[in-house]
């Protein structure tokens, strides 16, 4: 069924209130408007049957797009994994046990950082990510003769 357009103003909290609304239940400002004036209209005995339902489908809606996010992380991770072991030759015998111990060192900094990004209000995808994980390798600055 297409809809027609109509511009509805505003006040100022008003339209705060219904920008947050719609960004805490990832939807657009449009749906909630459209549910507020919806329910508006609807006769008040079939309002509290009616609110489970739909309840359940939003809720439905965020989890199937859980679902999806999770999945293409999942597909990430099982990429990088595959195109590492394709481009990483074999190590030495005469190094494996060096490159053990460096890679115990490296997994458990990888761990730590992990825990740390789990935390409330922490995120492992943040800019701190890079300078406290990237080694330095000298000043790339410098000219080179």
């Amino acid at each position: 069924m297409a809809r027609k357009g109509i511009t509805v103003y505003l006040p100022p909290d008003l339209e705060a209130q219904v920008q947050r609304l719609a960004k805490a239940e990832h939807r657009s400002d449009s749906s909630v408007i459209t549910e507020a004036v919806r329910l508006h209209f609807t006769p008040k005995a079939e309002v509290g049957a009616e609110t489970p339902l739909r309840d359940n489908r939003r809720l439905g809606a965020r989890f199937d797009k859980v679902i999806g996010e999770q999945l293409i992380v999942k597909e990430t991770l099982l990429l990088f994994i595959r195109v590492w072991l394709e481009h990483n030759p074999p190590l030495d015998e005469s190094v494996e046990d060096a490159a053990a111990a460096s890679a115990e060192a490296r997994f458990e900094r990888f761990l730590d950082m992990v825990a740390g990004g789990l935390q409330p209000g922490q995120s492992i995808a943040n800019g701190e990510l890079h300078a406290a994980a990237l080694p330095v390798r000298g000043d790339e600055t410098e000219a080179h003769p």
